[in-house]
């Protein structure tokens, strides 16, 4: 049916046609109300408040971590902040703190020292989900909240101090319970939920002990515990006779591949960057690397 054709839907849409004129009606009025929907949506999502998940094992200090980040929000250009004493909870809780305007954000790294907007610059609010440790609560009261949609990164915080004997039992357990997070990460992303990309610090706290390991060993030593997880969990799919190949990407932490875990690995194949660095919320060198914390967080802001 040619253009010319009587018939044709082009000439019916210049010819006065009722169902024409009704079709161009219909669109003149539901295209400015979609458009509109579409624009109160993104602005409702952008209020939403930035939220960071707070991990890891029972004694670790994350508590006393929340607990000084709150004194720095209160005051944040006073250098004598000291966490309070925490006690043990059972229930995940939100805490609202803000991130000192001295702080630089991820979203302002191409901004210029010199722009006159960043003179006059608020406090950042954001969201610290503080977690039990304890491994039974593990599961519904820390790892459940992966799945939230402000979600914007995992602070994970280990006692480096416990991570040097190489038959701890509470360095396995860092291992597994770290090796389940990045797992509940790695399911989010393969499963598309969002495109947020979500980073992992791990804050080695208690640097100021003797017997804490540096930054450096406290990584390595994490990738090899984390390994030994995947092996065992890995051997143990096989033993009730599931397709690991199958099942890997959901069950096996990095992939079923054949390459040793590494932190390099799951950010290359999952885009989880996972970050490491030391210091102490409590203690004779109390707030020392708290700020490089705040920097990590900023920068995911």
């Amino acid at each position: 049916m040619g253009w010319s054709s009587p018939d044709s839907w082009a000439t019916r849409l210049l010819s006065g046609d009722p169902v024409a004129i009704l079709i161009a009606f219909l669109v003149t009025i539901t295209l400015p109300l979609l458009v509109h929907l579409y624009l109160y949506t993104q602005t409702a999502r952008a209020k939403v408040v930035p939220t960071f998940l707070l991990l890891g094992p029972s004694g670790a200090g994350k508590t006393s971590l929340v607990s000084l980040l709150q004194k720095r929000s209160s005051n944040p250009e006073d250098p004598q902040a000291e966490a309070a004493l925490t006690r043990i909870s059972q229930v995940s809780c939100p805490i609202s703190l803000l991130l000192p305007p001295s702080i630089p954000l991820g979203s302002n790294k191409y901004r210029s020292d010199n722009d006159v907007s960043l003179r006059d610059k608020q406090p950042t609010p954001y969201v610290m989900i503080d977690t039990p440790g304890h491994g039974k609560l593990r599961s519904d009261q820390a790892l459940s909240q992966i799945q939230n949609t402000a979600l914007r990164g995992v602070i994970f915080v280990v006692d480096s101090s416990v991570l040097d004997a190489s038959d701890s039992s509470a360095s396995r357990d860092t291992a597994v319970y770290l090796h389940d997070t990045l797992l509940a990460l790695q399911r989010r992303k393969i499963r598309g939920k969002t495109k947020t990309e979500i980073p992992v610090l791990i804050a080695a706290n208690k640097q100021d002990l003797f017997t804490a390991l540096p930054t450096g060993a406290v990584k390595e030593r994490l990738q090899a515990e984390i390994e030994r997880v995947r092996v065992s969990r890995s051997k143990g799919l096989s033993t009730v006779g599931q397709d690991t190949d199958a099942d890997a990407e959901e069950d096996i932490l990095g992939g079923g591949g054949e390459d040793k875990f590494s932190f390099e690995l799951i950010a290359e194949e999952y885009d989880i960057k996972v970050d490491v660095l030391g210091g102490a919320v409590r203690g004779e060198e109390a707030g020392k690397g708290v700020k490089r914390w705040e920097e990590w967080i900023g920068g995911c802001l």
